[in-house]
């Protein structure tokens, strides 16, 4: 081989080299995580409490380095958590139970019932409790979101619109009017059963509701 030859042939060599690092140190992004199925004793990452018991959906997030999901009880404290500055940079998937697909005080396990967070809808100060209290019923459609709203009062929310402030102050009294992060003025409707706060399943469930 000729000197000139053999120096273009090292230097693509070398070229080749260094992009197969590259792609070996993160030049790939890591495959997408689900949804699993939870587990009665499960503990929430905030709050400590078993999953085992407690009313209203869950949620689940994906953290970097971690072979299994956070899991939390209440999508209050799945909120408390997600936006907190420290924790965001390791955030990856996200996931809620759709509350259309569960019964509200016997929140069912199955990895098939939640759905990603980050397009969800959530309805805010309705009188169904959590497992901590006051907690947002999370939806996969508008109109499903809706329908809910317009049985139980709230209001309806998008994964942005959610605040720290916004979760440290939910409660089941609805606001009459709150300024949204987007800009928009949203009307919070108070539903028959906003002060009694029973713990009814969603109107979509084939359940009957059971009173206290």
């Amino acid at each position: 081989m000729r000197p000139r030859s053999a120096l273009r042939f090292g230097r693509l060599a070398a070229l080749s080299l260094a992009l197969a690092l590259l792609a070996g140190c993160g030049g790939n992004p890591p495959p997408a995580k689900h949804a699993v199925d939870t587990h009665a004793d499960d503990a929430c990452a905030v709050c400590g409490m078993y999953l085992d018991g407690s009313p209203g959906p869950r949620a689940q997030a994906w953290v970097a380095g971690r072979a299994k999901p956070l899991v939390f009880d209440s999508t209050r404290d799945f909120f408390a958590y997600v936006l907190q500055p420290e924790n965001q940079a390791a955030l990856r998937e996200l996931f809620v139970q759709d509350s259309a697909r569960i019964d509200w005080q016997q929140p069912s396990h199955a990895a098939v019932s939640f759905i990603d967070a980050r397009r969800a809808l959530y309805v805010a100060w309705q009188p169904l409790p959590g497992s901590m209290g006051p907690t947002l019923a999370p939806f996969a459609t508008r109109a499903a979101a809706a329908a809910f709203v317009h049985e139980h009062g709230g209001a309806v929310l998008g994964f942005d619109e959610i605040t720290p402030a916004l979760v440290a102050t939910l409660d089941y009294r609805c606001p009459a009017q709150i300024a949204a992060a987007s800009g928009r003025p949203l009307q919070c409707l108070a539903g028959p059963a906003a002060s009694t706060h029973l713990p009814f399943p969603p109107a979509s469930s084939a359940r009957t509701p059971t009173h206290p």
